[in-house]
């Protein structure tokens, strides 16, 4: 995916692809869609260094944080690598019982509020393969 490249103080944004399910081999994700994951969990794994566990199955990709003004450079940066697999992101989910979620992560410093709309290219696409989307602000400053 892209570089980590910003500067702390500087308003910046990432975006996830999660497919999440109760129960689900991520082997199957990934040799499905031929992307290696950004990261990967299993149901009932502890969290590590806590008392906690996973309370559901995990496959991501996703950007790193970026210095960003306008969510949409990350969101396709993300669409880029999942449009040419619509046909497996497809059957993947009529075969298992999973959910596909993007996740916009947005850090606000000094109140350099960054361009969140979703264009209709995105939508078709979202609606296409049943994904939700979900954002995330964190205001810093």
């Amino acid at each position: 995916m892209s570089k980590n490249v910003f500067e702390i103080d500087k308003t910046n944004a990432k975006v996830e692809f999660n497919i999440i399910g109760d129960a689900f081999n991520p082997d199957i994700v990934t040799q499905k869609l031929k992307i290696n994951p950004t990261e990967v969990w299993i149901k009932g794994e502890q969290i590590k260094g806590k008392d906690l566990y996973r309370k559901y199955t995990l496959w991501s990709i996703s950007t790193e944080y970026e210095e960003s003004l306008d969510i949409n450079y990350q969101l396709k940066a993300i669409l880029s690598v999942l449009t040419p697999k619509t046909c497996e992101l497809l059957e993947l989910k009529n075969t298992l019982d999973i959910e596909y979620r993007f996740c916009v992560v947005i850090n606000i410093n000094n109140n350099e509020n960054p361009a969140m709309y979703i264009d209709t290219g995105t939508i078709r696409f979202l609606n296409e393969i049943t994904a939700e989307i979900d954002f995330d602000l964190y205001i810093y400053s």
